[in-house]
């Protein structure tokens, strides 16, 4: 095992995805490649309300938002004693930007937590890690 990407929003369950994630790197000599993707599950309606002004606020809220969560993430990625940590933010439906970076970086598995920050998003998309393990050609760990 070369490359092992875990997906994180920052939540209980992606930090314990994280966590999963780094020993196996650890203990396989791997890379981590760490990812946030910001999904813009805003109803399209509603976005299309938004002034340039807004769309460029929200742009740059949720960016620093990804930042910071991808900066806790090798944090604990790093003291959990994995050097070789690579973070990544992507925007749009989560799922597929995670499956498309996992290609991109030629990872050999995907660790993701059960369930991420958003009951909303759950009960009106269903759960990123359902998706992927349903869309993945790659093994995808589930970590509770």
């Amino acid at each position: 095992m070369k490359h092992i990407l875990v997906a994180t929003d920052g939540s209980d369950d992606a930090d314990r995805a994280v966590d999963y994630a780094a020993g196996l790197a650890k203990r396989e000599g791997a890379e981590l490649i760490v990812v946030n993707v910001v999904g813009y599950g805003l109803p399209d309606r509603l976005f299309a309300q938004f002034t340039q002004a807004h769309h460029a606020w929200l742009k740059e809220l949720l960016e620093s938002i990804s930042a910071e969560i991808l900066v806790n993430a090798r944090e604990r990625a790093h003291a959990a004693g994995v050097s070789a940590v690579r973070i990544e933010s992507r925007a749009g439906n989560v799922a597929e930007a995670i499956l498309n970076l996992a290609r991109q970086q030629h990872a050999d598995v995907v660790v993701v937590g059960k369930r991420g920050a958003s009951a909303i998003d759950r009960l009106l998309i269903g759960s990123v890690s359902d998706k992927l393990v349903k869309l993945s050609d790659l093994p995808v760990i589930v970590v509770p």
